[in-house]
């Protein structure tokens, strides 16, 4: 007999579980785009900019090329600016 599992990783990804697929509905929205394309029109360009850079991902990457852990600090960059303001 075999079982097996599937664990959740979102408890280590440490983001907000439904806020987070949400976020990637919205990166794989339309899969021939860029990521910055898919994102655009959710976030202000320069919030948008500065979480790139602060996850370490380039605008013109697709959705599908980024690790979940990728994924996961890009929205944390992105919950992180639009605290601050």
């Amino acid at each position: 007999m075999v079982r097996l599992s599937i664990a959740s990783r979102i408890e280590g990804l440490g983001v907000p579980e439904q806020a987070f697929i949400d976020f990637l509905r919205k990166s794989f929205g339309q899969k021939r785009k860029t990521l910055w394309n898919n994102l655009k029109s959710d976030y202000e360009p320069k919030a948008l900019r500065a979480a790139l850079e602060r996850s370490g991902v380039k605008p013109t990457v697709r959705a599908e090329a980024l690790s979940l852990e990728k994924s996961a600090a890009l929205f944390r960059a992105l919950l992180d600016g639009s605290k601050g303001g």
